[in-house]
């Protein structure tokens, strides 16, 4: 009799969660994850704007966008994207060094993923 009420029990239990909505995550669809500037002037700041949009059922909400440098400012839509809406990253690579360099931006937001890399090159 026991087993009969556990199963029923679990049974109630798993349909009531089932009927719960799990909560949706933002989609994105990004224009590029990557810009490669080619060569570049020494000592002369780099700016590429990376697009995005929200392709998803709820706003996009960027938490943070961090650089994988010191050399590297990015900048961001700071407002919830709503759905179907566009967005930005902005990245300024400021050159220190002669030569070839691959700097990153991370962006964490309410995706399924959490976090997307953005790459400069040059």
């Amino acid at each position: 009799m026991k087993k009969i009420a556990c199963i029923i029990l679990l049974t109630a239990f798993a349909g009531i969660l089932a009927s719960f909505k799990t909560a949706d995550s933002a989609t994105v669809a990004w224009g590029s994850t990557t810009h490669n500037f080619g060569k570049i002037t020494q000592s002369k700041p780099v700016t590429h704007t990376f697009s995005f949009t929200n392709t998803g059922d709820e706003p996009l909400v960027i938490a943070s966008v961090q650089a994988s440098c010191g050399c590297t400012v990015a900048s961001f839509s700071k407002e919830a994207v709503a759905p179907g809406a566009k967005g930005f990253v902005k990245a300024t690579y400021n050159v220190a060094v002669a030569g070839p360099f691959t700097k990153t931006v991370t962006v964490t937001a309410n995706t399924a993923e959490g976090t997307i890399l953005l790459t400069l090159k040059g």
